[in-house]
């Protein structure tokens, strides 16, 4: 009897054994808080179950556990509050307004971003999916077309939220905020011009896609592998490791160089032997080389390789030739070969390699004994 006394004293307007109710309602919410969530979201899977996500049952569950166990926990305190009379102290004022009206307000606002939460975490769902059924195809656009989306998805999700606690917790009447935006667009395009420029840059790389993904590229003076292209800017691994940032808009104004997409590349180069070689030799050399270039199989197209002119301190023969191979790599070792193939068919032909050389003369004057008395 005693222990039934003490739960029917009151305190803050409730009994003790109300509260003890409460504490044990929410602790059971929390202990089983995992299995009551992963329950919640197998149930909502069966909605999705027959879309063509429907292969990501696991990842759907892990991706809404946390959102769902915190949705459990406040929807807990809040309605466990609710069943109780408020504390006289609650009904005081602050600013005007009661102290309850505060913690609902706090309510409302954990209530709306766990909501948006739960949205963003639909969404990482959904690119997660689109990822997965891009990288099964050998096409990268759509790899590119996912990570844009994935920012689209957060950019609208967190406005919607930002809207929805401006219109329901601040009472704030969005729809002039949406009309008061229209009207001073104008201002806003001008303020913003240069993020506009990035964001319009962007589409115009999805549209026209003068590169993806995993390519690479050489724009600005920069050549690297394409990582991402966000709303603002395009991220590029560089040779050197170094990570670039380019603005979209300087991407867009400038002249890119796809150089994934190339069918070969361009060797061309002068190569000067020295003064001396006769006609006859110089023919050979020309004559072996280009033989040389033709017989190559990493070669294509026919080769340029003429005698081209008199320099400063050689005979000067223009060599132009394609390596079929574009990797980079690839295209480094097929070059050192031919090198080496060029510098022996010079050397057996009994010539060499002419460097920068100054001949001096010297002239030397004999004077009369009777000018120099003069």
């Amino acid at each position: 009897m005693d222990n039934i006394k003490i739960l029917e004293t009151e305190f803050f307007n409730n009994t003790l054994g109300q509260y003890f109710l409460l504490a044990g309602t929410l602790l059971f919410v929390i202990i089983f808080n995992k299995y009551l969530s992963s329950w919640i979201g197998k149930l909502f899977f069966q909605l999705i179950k027959w879309t063509r996500f429907g292969n990501y049952g696991k990842v759907f569950v892990e991706k809404l556990l946390r959102p769902l166990e915190f949705y459990l926990v406040l929807h807990t305190i809040y309605f466990g509050f609710s069943f109780l009379d408020p504390p006289d102290f609650l009904s005081n004022t602050f600013l005007g307004l009661p102290l309850l009206v505060y913690l609902q307000g706090i309510y409302q606002i954990l209530f709306i971003l766990n909501t948006g939460w739960l949205f963003s975490r639909v969404a990482d769902f959904m690119i997660y999916g689109m990822n997965e059924k891009a990288l099964l195809t050998p096409d990268t656009s759509d790899d590119q077309i996912v990570s844009f989306l994935k920012d689209l998805f957060w950019i609208v999700i967190w406005t919607a939220t930002l809207l929805c606690i401006l219109a329901i917790v601040f009472d704030v009447n969005v729809t002039s905020i949406v009309a008061g935006a229209g009207i001073a667009g104008i201002a806003i395009a001008f303020a913003a011009q240069e993020t506009l420029q990035n964001i319009f840059g962007a589409i115009s790389i999805f549209s026209e896609k003068p590169f993806i993904v995993g390519e690479i590229v050489e724009v600005e003076g920069a050549i690297g592998r394409v990582d991402k292209v966000g709303f603002r800017s395009t991220r590029i691994r560089a040779l050197d490791k170094s990570y670039l940032t380019i603005p979209n808009k300087n991407i867009v104004n400038n002249r890119i160089s796809n150089i994934t997409k190339r069918t070969s590349r361009r060797v061309q180069f002068q190569l000067g032997v020295e003064y001396g070689t006769d006609p006859e030799t110089i023919e050979k050399i020309v004559s072996e080389m280009r033989q040389f270039l033709i017989e190559n199989t990493s070669t294509e197209d026919p080769p340029v390789v003429q005698f081209f002119g008199f320099g400063a301190s050689s005979l000067d023969i223009w060599v132009d030739y394609f390596i079929e191979d574009p990797d980079w790599v690839n295209y480094l070792k097929i070059r050192h070969d031919i090198m080496l193939g060029l510098m022996k068919i010079v050397t057996s032909a009994g010539s060499s390699f002419a460097f920068p050389s100054q001949t001096l003369y010297m002239r030397n004057e004999h004077r009369k004994p009777s000018e120099e008395k003069n």
